[in-house]
């Protein structure tokens, strides 16, 4: 055909012969691909989409340009001019008659495929069949066109062509019209390809026709395989009553196999009814029928959603091996699903070594997902990448992995592990596989980048992206947004600035993050000049700042000294409809705090109680060092025992330390003791500051006694005497029982400048010869024993000695 529409044409070789000497030959060889492409279904098929598609590799633009590179323009218009007029007014597919019926083409449908068991009484006697019975039934004349002639494959494509709806009309309007013979003539139809009844049947189900659907099949009771695809769909449709409807047709045509009861496992399993799905597989082992790996597949999946009781899911894995069936990649994804967030390790474990179980030695692309996303969700990483590598060193190594979901998790935990190695051997392989990454591989690769010190490699992934047509669009605002946060730990603040200009230019939209992490480098940069500038350019794109976005100015501000702006952002957070979080108020009376303004941070705090923003131990903490700096040391313990009581919060260190430096502040060491010994029977264990405080306020009074048993308390050693401390602090010190050991293993004592200004004052004692001195050069010789790094100044120790009377 090809050969006669180019010849009619006028075309041979002598066309454009300076370029193109075998223009006639191409011109046939165009017109046939075209015609083999159209009217191909398998497995080429004709689809109108964005571009016309010839092949599975080959769009009609790239086809033409083909032909326009060997035979020139002139051709390349008449291979157009062809193309189009079988687009538009073909009788198959034209757009053009596109609502009206078909007709069929016997050269076009192969009978050669119709089993034996399809055996018609004449070629055209269900086409005569359903003329007769849309003349019947008047209501789908609209929907049908039949002539009389069309053979059973023939009325087959029609109707599948008209639609699920169609089908539906024809297969009701038989059931209600008594027509049995008409019913069974249809569905016999679709036996050419057999997997045509099995589509009808699925087709059927998720319309919502089951008992239509059984209709068919009480045509061909003895395909048990039929029965369980009815069963199998209504099933994934979570369906109980349908899936139950076709269970039992099959149990009662006796074609229920072990495909039927699984699905019939299964559905009890999802809507997390185990009694029933047990019940249910019982029932199966009296039908005579074995279970298989998909049986106890729908019963782990039910116990996961009914309880998610771990030790109940592996009973069903132990039950399973009792049959001698061994788990499955399916298995093992299934049970991953278990891992959550607040999953222990030891669970996590034990389902992960399930994997070295499974009856295939080979890990898919699926259960790699699964793996992948369960260790990255639970925080496991170490785990997934000690895996990875497992998998990599065996013999059958790590699958080619075909999700980007799953490429971008394995290179996240590569980078969550700092193992760049990794990080750099997933990407190149994704690279030679000529694998398509997608915006989020290409994000998780960035992003491992920038996490791990290498801010100039993840900004060359991004120039690689953008540079390549195809890849182009790819790039967003989140991997731009990682590299900034990347340059501004860092300190290169004026790579920052560049980098976001570069972004600009190309054309990247930014987002309310990307000026987030803009406005965070201004704070650090006290460059405050910028900030209103980036919030009328958020403006202008149309960006709400959030609450981040006030959070971080304000905190700016704060840190800048500039409180009246910081409460003028609080204003406009109020106008935007934002509510200030804990964070926010917490960042203001930080604020407050560092300039000594105690009735402005009082008013803010009365402003978030009234706002219903519960304050935390860092608010306390923040309440102290307000009251300490606003030389009101008293006010500190009269603000945490209100907010304490009212929100039920409990001390924490760094609290108790305040209050401890606000007591000393007023010169009550009594009171700074007691503090010292309620934060002790807290069970809040002290740090080094805690200590250090103490120590400080003891030598600054010159309570030499004080000093060295707060010093043999903190270094777990025995009093000598009777023990100068408060009797409060005194018990609960003892009860806190320091040993020796504990503080070597990293437990906290007084930094080394506080024990150097302590012996410092103990080497300055009145007395010669006292019990005073005395004890402290003991102190001095076991506190060296035991910090042998401790540095204590050479005058320190002869003035002791020169105290004892001794060279």
């Amino acid at each position: 055909l090809a050969q006669d529409f180019s010849g009619s044409l006028g075309f041979d070789n002598s066309c454009n012969q300076s370029r193109h000497p075998t223009s006639r030959t191409v011109l046939e060889l165009a017109f046939a691909g075209l015609l083999l492409t159209y009217y191909r279904t398998e497995p080429i098929q004709f689809r109108l989409q964005p571009v016309f598609q010839f092949e599975a590799n080959m769009s009609a633009i790239e086809f033409l340009k083909s032909v326009y590179d060997t035979a020139g323009a002139e051709i390349t218009l008449f291979c157009l001019a062809f193309f189009l007029h079988f687009v538009l007014f073909s009788e198959r597919r034209g757009i053009l008659r596109r609502h009206q019926v078909p007709k069929p083409k016997k050269k076009l449908i192969s009978t050669s495929a119709l089993k034996p068991d399809a055996k018609p009484a004449a070629d055209d006697a269900l086409g005569r069949t359903m003329l007769s019975f849309l003349n019947e039934v008047p209501k789908l004349q609209p929907l049908l066109k039949f002539t009389g002639k069309e053979s059973a494959a023939e009325v087959q494509e029609m109707l599948t062509s008209a639609g699920i709806d169609a089908e539906v009309a024809v297969i009701q309007a038989a059931v209600e019209k008594k027509h049995p013979e008409v019913l069974r003539r249809v569905f016999a139809a679709y036996a050419s390809p057999s997997p045509n009844q099995a589509a009808l049947l699925r087709r059927l189900v998720r319309k919502g026709c089951m008992s239509l659907a059984l209709e068919c099949l009480k045509t061909h009771p003895q395909k048990a395989s039929l029965y369980a695809v009815a069963v199998e769909v209504a099933a994934d449709r979570k369906d109980l009553g349908a899936t139950l409807q076709a269970f039992e047709a099959a149990v009662a045509a006796k074609a229920a196999d072990t495909n039927c009861y699984n699905a019939a496992v299964r559905i009890y399993g999802t809507l997390g009814q185990m009694e029933e799905s047990k019940k249910m597989m019982q029932q199966m082992l009296d039908a005579g029928l074995a279970p298989d790996v998909g049986t106890f597949h729908g019963l782990l999946e039910g116990t996961m959603r009914s309880s998610g009781d771990t030790d109940k899911c592996f009973q069903v894995i132990h039950d399973m091996t009792e049959y001698n069936l061994k788990p499955t990649n399916m298995t093992c994804a299934i049970l991953l699903k278990s891992i959550q967030k607040n999953s222990s390790t030891q669970h996590v474990e034990r389902v992960v070594a399930l994997m070295d179980d499974r009856d295939d030695s080979n890990v898919d692309d699926v259960l790699l997902g699964s793996l992948c996303e369960a260790l990255t969700r639970s925080g496991h990483t170490a785990m997934l990448v000690q895996r990875l590598k497992k998998l990599r060193l065996s013999s059958s190594g790590v699958p080619q992995v075909k999700c980007a979901h799953t490429v971008g998790s394995i290179i996240r935990a590569y980078g969550a592990q700092h193992d760049m190695e990794g990080v750099w051997d997933t990407w190149s392989s994704m690279q030679k596989m000529q694998f398509q990454p997608t915006r989020i591989t290409i994000g998780c690769m960035v992003e491992a980048l920038a996490w791990n010190s290498d801010p100039e490699g993840a900004y060359k992934i991004i120039q690689q992206t953008l540079k390549k047509p195809e890849t182009r669009d790819l790039v967003n605002a989140v991997m731009y947004c990682s590299v900034i946060k990347a340059f501004n730990h860092q300190n290169k603040f004026s790579r920052v600035w560049l980098l976001y200009g570069e972004m600009i230019q190309d054309g990247i939209q930014p987002s309310v993050t990307i000026y987030n992490a803009l406005l965070d480098v201004c704070a650090r940069t006290s460059e405050l000049h910028r900030i209103q500038p980036m919030l009328t350019e958020m403006a202008n794109r149309g960006l709400q700042p959030s609450i981040i976005t006030y959070g971080t100015i304000i905190k700016a501000y704060c840190s800048s000294n500039r409180l009246d702006d910081a409460f003028q952002m609080m204003e406009a957070m109020k106008r935007g409809n934002i509510t200030a979080d804990e964070i926010t108020y917490n960042t203001i009376l930080d604020g407050c705090a560092r300039y000594g303004m105690f009735d402005r941070g009082v008013e803010v705090l009365s402003s978030m109680k009234l706002n219903g923003v519960k304050p935390s131990n860092y608010t306390l903490s923040v309440v102290t060092k307000l009251a300490n700096r606003s030389k009101r040391p008293h006010m500190a313990f009269e603000l945490v025992d209100a907010l304490s009581k009212e929100f039920d919060l409990h001390p924490n260190m760094h609290v108790y330390n305040n209050l401890i430096q606000a007591a000393t502040l007023q010169g009550y060491m009594s009171k700074a003791q007691g503090v010292f010994a309620s934060m002790l029977n807290a069970g809040v264990q002290p740090d080094s500051r805690t200590w250090t405080l103490l120590l400080r306020s003891f030598v600054s009074k010159r309570l030499s006694a004080e000093v060295m048993d707060l010093i043999r308390a903190a270094f777990g050693l025995e009093t000598e005497g009777q023990c100068s401390l408060e009797k409060e602090l005194a018990a609960a010190l003892q009860g806190r029982q320091i040993s020796k050991a504990a503080w070597k293993k990293g437990g906290p004592i007084p930094d080394e400048d506080a024990l150097s200004d302590a012996f410092e004052h103990l080497s300055r004692l009145p007395t010669r010869n006292s019990s005073q001195v005395v004890q402290a050069w003991r102190l001095l010789k076991e506190v060296q024993a035991a910090m042998p790094n401790l540095k204590v100044k050479v005058e320190i120790r002869t003035r002791l000695a020169a105290m004892l009377g001794k060279d």
